[in-house]
C-alpha cells in the first residue's frame, strides 16, 4: 500500500471528488472527511490546504507504523506543503485513528460528509463489512468513493529498502482480485454482484484501473452476504500482498457443514 499518496491521487481516482466537496462546504460552511486507510496522510494536510478551516479531516490506520502525526509533520515540512511556523497555526490539523477495518469502526453513526479510500481495502479481512460500514457512519446527504480490487492484479510490487527500483512477481491467478463471491456454488463476479444493491454504483468499466464504488447513505446497506473466510497472501509467500476474502450469498443461520454435524 503506497503511504504517500496526495490530493491529485483522490481526483485522479475519485474525478469530481474535490468539486463535490467544495460544493458542499458552499452549502453547508463545513464538511466532514474519513480518509479510509490514509498511511502518511499527505492527502488530508493537502485537502487543509486547500480547503483550510472549512473542513474536519480524520484518517485511520492499522498501526502507527502505516503513519501518525509526527510523521506527518516530517512529511508536510519536507515536502513544503506548510513550513514548520505555518503548522504551528493550524487547528485542524488531521487527526488520526487506528483501528481494524474488518471491524466495526470507532465513529458514530451519521459523522462523516465524505469518505473516501485510494488502496487499502483489499488489505481488509471482511471487505464488505468495511462497505456497510461506511454506510453506517455517513451522514443523510454524504458520499463515500472507495477503490476496490474488482479488476485482475497479475502483478505485485516491492521495493528493496534503500533502493529507487522496483521489483515485480506474478500473482496466482486464483488471488488476482482479492474478492470472491458464491452463489449456489458457483462464483459470480463481484461488480455485476454490487450493480444490484440499492445505494452502490459501480463507476468504472470492468478491466479499468480506477474503477471505485459510490454509496450513497442507506438506512442499513446490506450485501447479503455471509463472511467466510479470509486468507492472506503474504503467508503463502512474503513478497505477496493483499488479502483474499471469500463470502457466499448461503445466509441460514443455523447452518453447518456436514463434517461438523
Amino acid at each position: 500500500m503506497p503511504k504517500d499518496r496526495g490530493i491529485e491521487k483522490v481526483d485522479s481516482y475519485f474525478g469530481d471528488f474535490t468539486k463535490q466537496i467544495a460544493k458542499q462546504i458552499k452549502k453547508k460552511g463545513k464538511v466532514k472527511i474519513l480518509d479510509a486507510g490514509c498511511g502518511y496522510g499527505i492527502a488530508m494536510i493537502e485537502f487543509i490546504k486547500r480547503f483550510y478551516d472549512e473542513i474536519e479531516i480524520i484518517g485511520f490506520n492499522y498501526s502507527k507504523y502505516d503513519g501518525n502525526p509526527n510523521k506527518l509533520k516530517k512529511e508536510t515540512i519536507e515536502r513544503k506543503i506548510f513550513s514548520k511556523e505555518e503548522l504551528k497555526t493550524i487547528k485542524n490539523f488531521p487527526k488520526f485513528v487506528y483501528c481494524d477495518a474488518s471491524k466495526k469502526l470507532p465513529f458514530k453513526d451519521n459523522s462523516f460528509d465524505f469518505i473516501y479510500s485510494m488502496a487499502s481495502v483489499y488489505l481488509y479481512d471482511d471487505k464488505i463489512h468495511f462497505l456497510e460500514e461506511c454506510s453506517r457512519i455517513l451522514k443523510k446527504d454524504g458520499i463515500a468513493r472507495i477503490s476496490v480490487a474488482f479488476w485482475p492484479h497479475k502483478r505485485m510490487y516491492n521495493q528493496k529498502a534503500g533502493s529507487k527500483k522496483k521489483f515485480h512477481f506474478t500473482l496466482p491467478k486464483r488471488y488476482w482480485s482479492f474478492w470472491e463471491i458464491w452463489d449456489k456454488g458457483k462464483e459470480v463476479k463481484i461488480w455485476n454482484y454490487c450493480r444490484k444493491i440499492k445505494g452502490l454504483k459501480v463507476v468504472g468499466k470492468e478491466s479499468d484501473k480506477k474503477q471505485y464504488l459510490q454509496i450513497k447513505k442507506q438506512p442499513k446497506l446490506d450485501f447479503k452476504l455471509r463472511f467466510i473466510s479470509s486468507i492472506d497472501l503474504n503467508f503463502i509467500w512474503k513478497r505477496y500482498g493483499g488479502v483474499q476474502s471469500i463470502y457466499t450469498t448461503q445466509l441460514k443461520k443455523n447452518f453447518t457443514p456436514r463434517y461438523k454435524k
